[in-house]
Parts: structure tokens; sequence; C-alpha cells
């Protein structure tokens, strides 16, 4: 799909009036946004659309051996607005500081490349219209389905203008769309005694899909009925599938800080070479993979988003860096500026926010596990996590644990009865020698499916700590 020629310039027409020493930057959205909320299968709210645009300036200034770092947020693009965020910025320019003697922002033969699908023309031509449709599908798709229903929902699609300018000359824009979608899903009927049973769903993505609907229906209405007659899981360390939606709430989190210049400034970055992962396992950061949430063009810096490795065979390869962070170890950016990190998914409004450090898409290269069914077989006697809630992994320890929400014992290498309540916890990475899901992997699917910013296989590990209630 082609995006449209122009896009707002917002950026641009702050920096043609910013009066202020280099290095700066100015980072800039205009944002619509467009609502759809649910009440059961009726729409109780339209919203649209939410109208807002607005920049962030950041100011560095050498000093020194350091560098003192100023942002400041604003909506108002008068002269007088510019003129006061430029203030702040300088204001708190002269309270910090930071370990580098100078910093060499993206000029203008950095700009990325421009055909990262991360644009849908349907929904940027016709968003409530697209959303008015997808929820109609999504009604469509529970008419068979008589003991469950939607509890409440919404489609909200966000239409974003990212532009960029700099005091190195750049001058970068661009569009892209995001989606985000919730339902709630209530089971009844059957047995007499049975409680209601709920699942919740919750994404982010580029598009919407309602052809994936009627699938996507029958299997979020088979876990909530199943949440009903699910009993506690055992206790003990037993093997454990991890299918890429439960994986997501994971990993990003914690490979996603511990491998960048932040955490080596920190000193616990992986050293280069680190064995950390199992024979095969093959981990990559990928600002252009496409149609994921964390893709783009540039990184929110304006530097040229690209492909890098994190493990190879389970070593460690290589760190991610934006401009102030490899300045601090003299090294060039890695296109992994990322802006305003929120729990779990990235914030949409990042002009409020200055750059941090991050990975965008991890991307898991798919192995020689086998389907689904097969890494069930492999895992023997275990547990298959659907749902965890509040896995909250520590991005510095690397430690996660939540409740299990919904799940399935597996018996004889089988799918056997649900499970739910107890626990399951443990490392996503550790050092060397120490047990973690990466060192653990004794499976790596061979079908690589994208969720959120996460592009892996159904993984098994073994083991996993599980609590029973």
């Amino acid at each position: 799909m082609t995006p449209p020629a122009e896009s707002a310039d917002t950026a641009f027409r702050v920096a043609d009036r910013l009066r202020a020493e280099g290095p700066w930057e100015v980072f800039a959205q205009r944002i619509r946004r467009f609502e759809i909320h649910l009440n059961g299968r009726a729409i109780e709210l339209e919203r649209a659309p939410v109208l807002l645009e607005g920049y962030g300036i950041r100011l560095l200034r050498p000093r020194a051996e350091k560098i003192g770092t100023g942002f400041q947020a604003s909506n108002d693009l008068s002269d007088e607005g510019i003129r006061e965020a430029v203030g702040g910025a300088e204001s708190v320019a002269a309270r910090s500081e930071f370990p580098a003697q100078s910093i060499r922002l993206p000029g203008p033969s950095a700009t990325g490349r421009g055909d990262v699908p991360v644009f849908d023309e349907t929904l940027w031509d016709r968003p409530l219209e697209t959303a008015r449709s997808y929820v109609e599908a999504t009604f469509r798709a529970f008419d068979p389905h008589r003991n469950e229903v939607l509890s409440f929902g919404s489609v909200k699609v966000t239409l974003v203008e990212t532009s960029i300018a700099n005091s190195a000359g750049l001058r970068v824009r661009y569009p892209h769309t995001v989606v985000e979608t919730e339902f709630a899903v209530k089971a009844t009927g059957g047995p007499e005694g049975a409680g209601p049973g709920e699942y919740w769903v919750t994404d982010m993505a580029r598009r919407l899909d309602p052809a994936a609907l009627p699938g996507q229906v029958a299997d979020w209405c088979r876990f909530a009925q199943d949440v009903r007659r699910a009993k506690p899981p055992p206790t003990g360390d037993l093997p454990v599938v991890l299918p890429t939606s439960l994986t997501m709430t994971i990993l990003p989190t914690v490979l996603g800080f511990q491998f960048t210049g932040g955490a080596r400034l920190r000193e616990i970055a992986p050293p280069v070479g680190a064995k950390l992962g199992v024979d095969g396992l093959h981990v990559f950061d990928d600002g252009r993979f496409p149609w994921s949430v964390a893709s783009g063009p540039t990184d929110d810096e304006g530097a040229p988003a690209g492909r890098h490795t994190l493990l190879r065979d389970g070593a460690v390869s290589e760190l991610l860096y934006d401009s102030l962070r490899g300045a601090a170890f003299d090294a060039p950016s890695t296109g992994n500026a990322v802006r305003g990190l929120g729990f779990g998914y990235r914030d949409l409004y990042k002009f409020t926010h200055p750059p941090g450090e991050h990975s965008t898409t991890i991307v898991i290269e798919p192995g020689s596990g086998g389907s689904d069914a097969e890494l069930v077989e492999a895992a023997g006697d275990g547990i298959w996590l659907q749902q965890l809630g509040w896995a909250v992994p520590d991005q510095v320890s690397g430690v996660f644990g939540g409740e299990i929400r919904i799940g399935y014992r597996i018996r004889g290498g089988k799918l056997a009865e649900p499970v739910r309540g107890g626990t399951v916890g443990g490392s996503a990475v550790a050092p060397p020698g120490s047990p973690s899901v990466l060192a653990s992997l004794a499976g790596i699917g061979s079908e690589q499916h994208l969720v959120g910013d996460l592009a892996a296989p159904t993984l098994l590990v073994r083991p996993l700590s599980v609590s029973g209630a």
C-alpha cells in the first residue's frame, strides 16, 4: 500500500522558527484518533475524530566531558510557545549530565527507506467506516455461539503523521496506522453450578483483519468456556509450552532493555560472546519487520531502522544504541531510539517523551521443533500456557511471574483438561550457567507469528516453576 506523498511537517515548521544553539532536535506528531466502544453487541459510544498535534524539543549541551540534556514537550505552535519550550529544555539541560564528550545526531544522509509496511491505506482513507465494518464482522462471528457473548469491547484506530528535524540538517516525515482492540467474552450454560467464565483479548497492530475473526472468536469462546471448568495446575518444575501471544508479554521487555547501551552503562548488559541461550537459538532486533507496531523507516531520532543480531546460536552478538548512549561508548546509533515506552506496548503520544533506548521488534527465527502439536508431544507431561495475568517481567533482573488465567494440562503428549489459578514464574534471561527461558528451550517451533512487537514461533521450555493454587 502506498502512503500519501506528503504528511504533516510539524517538526519542520517548529525547527524553522527555533532559536537555539545546537545540537537540538524536534520530534512531532499529528494524531487523529477514532474510537468505537461496545456494550455487548451494541455500539455504546463513538469518538471521531480526536485531534492532537504536538512536538518535543531536546537540547544537548556539551560541557567539559559531559553532555547536558534537556527536553520539553508542547502543543503550542506559536512563536511564544516554541520559545517557552526551548526555555524549559534549556533549564533542564543546565541541571543534567550525561557521560559523553560529544554526540552525532542523524543527518540528511541517514534518512531511512520509506518502504516499510506500517501504513494501512484503507484505515487512512476510511478510518471510522473500516472500524465499524470490523465491529460488524465481530458481531457476525459470534452468531454461531449460543452460550458465549461479547460482554464489552473497543476498537481504536490512530492515524499518526510523524516528523523529525534536527540541527544536523535532518528532515524526515512518514505516516503510520495503529489499531488497538480489546474484547471480553463471557461464557455461560452447561452444567448446573458452574459459574460464568470470561476471557479477555487485547491486541495492538497496524491493520485490521476481519477475515481472521471467525476462527479467533471460536477460540475465544472455547477459552471462556474452559475457564468455567478449569482446575488448579500441579505444583513443580514442569515443561511449559509458550505460544507467541504469551511470550510477547515476557521477552521483549527484558531483551529490549538488557541488550542496550543504557544497560551497558549500568554494567548489567551481557558481554558479547556470553552464552545465554541454547544452540540453534537466533534472535534479532528488526526495525523494518513488516507490519510490526515497532517498525518504521527510522527510529525516533531519525536514524534509519535496521536489523541487528542479538543472539547467534544462543551467544550474544551485539548491543543496541541510540545516538546518546552510543556516544558514551564511541559507538554509532543502531537505530534504536524509542520514545514513550509504556507497560507492554509503546505510548502512542511519543512527542511527550524524550528518546530512550529499546529494541524494536524482537524476532526469534523458527527452529526444528515442528508444529504446535509436535511441541506438545515433545513436552510429554506439562502445561500449555495460554494466558498469564500480569507477568510483569523485571527488565533488570529478567525475573517474571504471574497467575495462570487459562492453560491446559499436557498428558502423554496431548492437550488435556484446562487449568486455571496458581502461578508460573522464572527468569527470561540469566547469566551463563543459570536457568532461564532462553537457556532451557527444549523446542523452537517451525512457524513464526507476529504479535505486537514480537515475531516468534511457539516455544517449549523445560522446565518452568509452576505453583498450584
